[in-house]
C-alpha cells in the first residue's frame, strides 16, 4: 500500500507525526508536507515564487518525506505529479490537524484542501482534524489507522473525500456520518500599530451560533462522538439552474 501524507500544520507538526507513525507499517509511506505553518491557506496554490523541495528524515522506517515551500495543495500535487505516476498512491491522509474543521471552515481549511486535492486526483483521501484543546495526537492517529482499516477494500465516489473531526475529550466516541453543519464567523479586524507607527490590522472571527440539524458535524462532536463527512468539489447549484433559464 502507498500512502501519501500531508497537513497544513508544517512537517514537523506533531499532529502529522503521530499520524504518520500510526500508518508506517502499512506500506511505503510518503510525505510531501509544509516547510512552514499554512493553515486557513484553503486551495491556493502558489503561481509566482520558487517552490523548494527538501529532503527530511524523520527517523521512522518505510517512510520518505519532504519539506516543500508551498501551500498543503501544492505539497499534494508535487506528491501526485514526483512520486504518484509510477506507482500510484492508494490514499492520501491530512493532518492531523489541529483544530477542528467544522461547517464553514471547510472552505478556508489547508487540510481539508490537500485532501481535496487528492480526490480531484482520483485518490482516496481522509482530512483529519482534532477538536480540542487538549491534543491528545497520538490517540487520535489511532482512530484513523482504526478508519484506514475499515476503509483498505472500500470505494469512495470518485471525487469524493472524508473529512473527520474527532473530539478531544472523547476519541474513542462512536463514528456518525455527518452533513457540514451552518456555524460561520463574524469578521473583525482589530486595529493595531508597529515600532515605527505603521498601522495594521489582524484578522479575528467570532463564532456565529446556528440552531443545527442533528447530524450535523457540529452537533455530532459537540455531543463527544467522531463526525465522518463525506465532502466533494461539485458546487453548481442545481434547483438555481431552472431559475436562471427562465431570467436568461
Amino acid at each position: 500500500m502507498r500512502i501519501l501524507v500531508s497537513n497544513d500544520d508544517g512537517i514537523f507538526a506533531e499532529g502529522i507525526l503521530a499520524l504518520i507513525r500510526a500508518v508506517a507499517d502499512l506500506g511505503e509511506i510518503v510525505v510531501v508536507a509544509p516547510d512552514q505553518q499554512g493553515s486557513a491557506s484553503s486551495h491556493g496554490i502558489s503561481l509566482h515564487r520558487r517552490l523548494v523541495p527538501k529532503p527530511v528524515d524523520l527517523q521512522i522506517q518505510n517512510v520518505e518525506a519532504w519539506s516543500f515551500s508551498g501551500t498543503p495543495v501544492d505539497c499534494v500535487k508535487f506528491g501526485v505529479t514526483q512520486f504518484g505516476e509510477q506507482h500510484p498512491f492508494d490514499l492520501m491522509l491530512s493532518g492531523i490537524n489541529e483544530g477542528r474543521n467544522l461547517a464553514t471552515d471547510v472552505l478556508y481549511s489547508g487540510t481539508i484542501a490537500a485532501a481535496g486535492e487528492a480526490a480531484l486526483q482520483g485518490i482516496p483521501a481522509l482530512a483529519v482534524s482534532l477538536d480540542g484543546p487538549p491534543f491528545p495526537f497520538d490517540e487520535a492517529a489511532q482512530v484513523v489507522r482504526k478508519m484506514v482499516d475499515r476503509l483498505q477494500f472500500k470505494t469512495l465516489d470518485a471525487d469524493t473525500f472524508l473529512s473527520v473531526n474527532i473530539p478531544a475529550e472523547s476519541v474513542d466516541g462512536p463514528w456518525v456520518v455527518t452533513r457540514i453543519g451552518a456555524e460561520g464567523y463574524r469578521d473583525r479586524f482589530i486595529r493595531h500599530t508597529d515600532d515605527d507607527g505603521q498601522a495594521y490590522y489582524r484578522y479575528v472571527g467570532d463564532v456565529v451560533r446556528n440552531i443545527e440539524d442533528d447530524d450535523s458535524d457540529i452537533t455530532v462532536v459537540n455531543k463527544g462522538c467522531i463526525s465522518i463527512t463525506p465532502l466533494r468539489y461539485r458546487f453548481t447549484n442545481e434547483p438555481a439552474m431552472d431559475t436562471l433559464k427562465t431570467w436568461f
